[in-house]
């Protein structure tokens, strides 16, 4: 099979189901019937709809999740880092504290 994107697959999957209906009497007449097999293929179809949704959701749960994490982050290091100045203020640049604390951010 060759590689297909996962719409490719939902539509391949649709289109199969379709058809089957549809040529239900000739596949019939041929001593095949196709309708356990459409009943199948629509309950595995609509389950993966599903998780495709469940999927989506998940996704999008992740990347707002990400961007609260960043932005947490972003508002600690802005933080330490404003400590760092205040400290380098009172107790001026040459100060062994201070340049431990610049050693930090540079690891």
């Amino acid at each position: 099979m060759a590689r297909l994107t996962e719409k490719e697959k939902r539509d391949f999957v649709v289109h199969v189901i379709t058809t089957i209906n549809n040529e239900a009497a000739t596949l019939t007449a041929a001593g095949f019937d196709p309708t356990n097999r459409a009943t199948g293929l629509k309950t595995k179809s609509d389950t993966a709809a599903s998780a495709e949704v469940a999927q989506q959701k998940a996704q999008a749960e992740a990347m707002k999740a990400t961007k609260a994490s960043n932005a947490a982050l972003a508002e600690a290091y802005n933080d330490a880092s404003n400590v760092v100045s205040l400290l380098e203020g009172l107790l001026g640049k040459n100060n062994e504290l201070v340049h431990k604390l610049h050693q930090f951010r540079n690891i």
